[in-house]
C-alpha cells in the first residue's frame, strides 16, 4: 500500500474513533439528563420505566447465570410491575450468586460498552445482546416462556400452511392465516402478565431490529445508551440501598442484607465493595473502550 493509501486508512480510522467517541458522549449525556429530570418529572419517569424493567431483568438474570456458572441451577426469575425482581436458584456458590445481581448489571453494562466501541461488527454486538435478552426470557421466566415458543411456532406453521395452498383455495388460505393471527394474539394475551418474559422478548426484538435496519451510528448510540443506563443504574441502586438497608421483598431480604447474614459482615461493607467494583468495571470499560483508543490514534 502506498503512502496515500495508508493516509486514507488512518483518516478513516480517525473518523471512526471520533464517531465512536461522540456517540458515547451523546449517550452518556442523554442518560445523565434523564437521571436528573426523572425524580421531578412524571413524563420522564414514565419514559425511563421500560429501562427500569430492563435493569431489573439484567440484575435477576445475573443471579441465575452465576448459579449456572458455579454448578447450580437457574430455576426462574420474575420482574414485577413496580420494578422489583426475584430470582430462584438451587445449588451453586451462594456467596457469588448473591453478589451477581448488582455486580452482574455493572458487568453487563461494562462488557456491552467495551464491545460496542471496540468491535467493528457493532451489529453483531446488538444481535448477541438481543439473544441474551430473548434467551433468558424464554428459558428462565417460567412456563409462559414455553407457551410463547409454542404459540409463535403454531403461528408460523399455520401461516406457512396457508402459503402452500393453490390459488383456487383462497378461502381456506384466509382461514389458516386468520387462525395464525388469532393464535399469535391469544398467545400474547396469555403471557402478557409475565413482565420478565415481555421485557426480554421486546428488548431482544428491538435489538434485532436495530441490527437489521438502523445505521451503524444509530446502533452504536443505542448500545452505548443501553450500557450506560444498565451499568450506572446498578450504581444508583447500590446507593439507594444505603438508606434502606433492611428493604425486603415479602420475606426475601435484599442482596446486601443476605450477604451480611451469610458472612457476618456489615451491610455497609458489601455496599462499599460493590460500589467500588461497579465504578471500577464501568470506568475500565470507558477508558479501554473509548478514551485510550482515541488517545492512541492521536
Amino acid at each position: 500500500m502506498d503512502d496515500y493509501g495508508i493516509s486514507q486508512t488512518f483518516d478513516s480510522e480517525a473518523r471512526l474513533r471520533r464517531q465512536t467517541l461522540f456517540s458515547a458522549l451523546g449517550a452518556f449525556g442523554l442518560v445523565f439528563v434523564l437521571w436528573q429530570l426523572a425524580p421531578h418529572n412524571e413524563t420522564v419517569s414514565s419514559l425511563l420505566y421500560p429501562f427500569r424493567l430492563i435493569v431489573t431483568f439484567v440484575h435477576e438474570a445475573g443471579h441465575g447465570i452465576a448459579a449456572l456458572l458455579t454448578g447450580g441451577r437457574f430455576i426462574e426469575f420474575r420482574v414485577f410491575p413496580n420494578g422489583a425482581g426475584l430470582a430462584t436458584t438451587a445449588g451453586g456458590n451462594r456467596l457469588i450468586i448473591t453478589q451477581m445481581g448488582y455486580l452482574g448489571a455493572a458487568f453487563f453494562g461494562a462488557i456491552l460498552l467495551y464491545a460496542a466501541n471496540r468491535l467493528r461488527r457493532v451489529r453483531l454486538v446488538a444481535v448477541l445482546a438481543g439473544l441474551f435478552f430473548v434467551g433468558c426470557a424464554l428459558l428462565f421466566t417460567g412456563g409462559e416462556g414455553s407457551l410463547l415458543i409454542g404459540g409463535v411456532g403454531l403461528t408460523i406453521a399455520l401461516w406457512s400452511a396457508g402459503g402452500t395452498l393453490q390459488q383456487s383455495e383462497n378461502q381456506l388460505q384466509l382461514v389458516l392465516r386468520g387462525a395464525a393471527i388469532g393464535a399469535l394474539a391469544l398467545t400474547f394475551v396469555l403471557v402478557r402478565d409475565n413482565v420478565a418474559l415481555m421485557t426480554g422478548v421486546v428488548s431482544g426484538t428491538a435489538l434485532f431490529a436495530l441490527a437489521a435496519f438502523a445505521s451503524r451510528s444509530v446502533v452504536l448510540f443505542a448500545l452505548n445508551a443501553l450500557a450506560l443506563i444498565v451499568g450506572f443504574n446498578a450504581l444508583s441502586d447500590i446507593l439507594a440501598l444505603w438508606n434502606n438497608q433492611s428493604a425486603m421483598l415479602g420475606r426475601v431480604p435484599n442482596d446486601a442484607l443476605s450477604m451480611a447474614r451469610l458472612t457476618n459482615l456489615p451491610v455497609n461493607f458489601w455496599l462499599l465493595v460493590w460500589l467500588a467494583i461497579a465504578v471500577g468495571v464501568m470506568g475500565a470499560a470507558i477508558w479501554f473502550g473509548i478514551i485510550r483508543p482515541t488517545r492512541s490514534k492521536r
